[in-house]
């Protein structure tokens, strides 16, 4: 077993935290949080779960509903009856829930089938599957070039 893998918090179906929530590993959440949450690994928030906080960690899954902003230099991924009400920035995200804010990837945004954003995607990649629904500009990136 990795540090990584040994170094997970987990928050409760029946907990209910206010405040800010730091963590050098990473978090999982199945209970009601309002705050800020920075994690070091991966924030995974589980489908009953209710999230008013802004989330900055090395990557996020969102399964449950959250109220606040994601920021990961890592993936972000939304899984379908995830909700989003807040701006989304991060190398890559792949949504198959709905986001109602802005969206920044620095690759790709992936928007799958039964995805729904409202707001603008800026990213160098932008891939709309059959189905998904986005309302916003969409605003290319021009590649990084190599020194």
């Amino acid at each position: 077993m990795t540090r990584e893998e040994a170094d997970v918090s987990v928050i409760g179906r029946e907990a209910r935290i206010e405040g800010t929530l730091v963590s050098t590993g990473s978090l999982t959440i199945h209970g009601h949080l309002k705050g800020d949450i920075s994690a070091e690994g991966e924030v995974s928030v589980s489908a009953d779960s209710v999230v008013e906080a802004d989330i900055t960690a090395g990557s996020i899954s969102l399964g449950g509903k959250i109220k606040g902003n994601l920021t990961a230099p890592g993936t972000v991924s939304l899984p379908p009856q995830s909700e989003v009400l807040g701006d989304v920035h991060a190398r890559s995200v792949t949504i198959h829930g709905s986001v109602t804010g802005d969206l920044v990837a620095e690759d790709r945004a992936e928007l799958g089938p039964g995805a729904r954003v409202d707001g603008d995607i800026t990213c160098r990649t932008l891939v709309v599957a059959e189905g998904a629904v986005f309302r916003g500009r969409s605003i290319m990136a021009e590649p990084r070039r190599n020194a």
